[in-house]
């Protein structure tokens, strides 16, 4: 994810991580032990788990421009790999 994060953050990508249910402190170790650059966000009681229905872990949702859920994939992913990028393409330079 960060390797994708950092090909694609200047044209306009933004990557949220939401953390369900966890301590803050494990949070912010996590992100500095893998030196992860994109923004961690805490669901300290489960609401936006709720409100996206995650079904397992991990679930990644890819949300327009316009704030709708354009994709959701729900398990573990090579965001590095080719067919990856070649989505993120597609899906950064749609309208």
């Amino acid at each position: 994810m960060e390797k994708l994060y950092n090909l694609y953050k200047d044209r306009g990508l933004v990557m949220l991580a939401v953390d369900i249910r966890e301590r803050p402190e494990r949070v912010k170790d996590f992100f500095q032990q893998l030196n992860l650059t994109f923004t961690p966000l805490l669901d300290r009681d489960g609401a936006v788990a709720s409100l996206y229905r995650v079904r397992g872990i991990p679930t990644t949702y890819l949300i327009d421009r316009l704030g709708r859920v354009a994709a959701e994939a729900v398990g573990s992913r090579d965001w590095a790999s080719k067919e990856a990028k070649g989505y993120m393409e597609k899906f950064i330079a749609s309208p």
